[in-house]
């Protein structure tokens, strides 16, 4: 409930039929690892948030944590290997992180695996799912991160939780504005 209120409060959660919402977020550190679920809906078709989410050179536009995206190679028509340099932060202390992932790319869903060895992700999978509603669609978004980097645990993590919150909220709110002036 507090959260909701939260939410609320930084206009998260919309109170239009036709605006971005945020039907459920959920963050939490279990295992060493870092977790979010969330559950959208963007005010945009879902071939244009497809276009978005899968137009990776441009993922610095979406997330001002990705400094640099870029496709490594294609092995086949629907899987890729994707670079990310990201900016992390824990309050005052920052550090660039390098990441790897082999993407699946499917009809209405994106699958992320983090390649350990090429990152400085210990472990993650991303995955994305996309329903279309119409003119709108729902967003189904997990991840699951465990760095390669000692995160503190005071202070640190819940930081680490609150930005991979507020980021990924974020991100889809630029891929539902990024999707409507495609469509524009």
């Amino acid at each position: 409930m507090r959260l909701a209120l939260i939410a609320y409060g930084l206009g998260i959660l919309g109170s239009s039929a036709h605006a971005f919402e945020v039907e459920h977020v959920e963050s939490k550190y279990q295992d060493k690892e870092f977790h979010l679920s969330l559950t959208v809906v963007l005010d945009a078709p879902a071939d244009r948030v497809a276009s978005v989410v899968r137009d990776y050179r441009k993922y610095p536009r979406l997330d001002a944590r990705i400094l640099e995206a870029k496709v490594l190679s294609r092995d086949a028509p629907d899987q890729l290997l994707l670079y990310t340099k990201l900016r992390a932060c824990f309050g005052v202390f920052c550090r660039n992180v390098k990441r790897v992932e082999r993407v699946h790319e499917g009809e209405h869903e994106l699958e992320a695996t983090v390649l350990p060895e090429q990152s400085e992700i210990v472990k993650g999978e991303t995955r994305t799912e996309l329903t279309p509603l119409g003119q709108r669609t729902r967003v189904s978004y997990t991840t699951g991160i465990a760095p390669g980097f000692w995160v503190p645990a005071f202070g640190a993590r819940s930081l680490m939780l609150h930005t991979l919150r507020d980021a990924s909220v974020e991100l889809f709110r630029n891929v539902e504005r990024q999707a409507q002036e495609a469509s524009k």
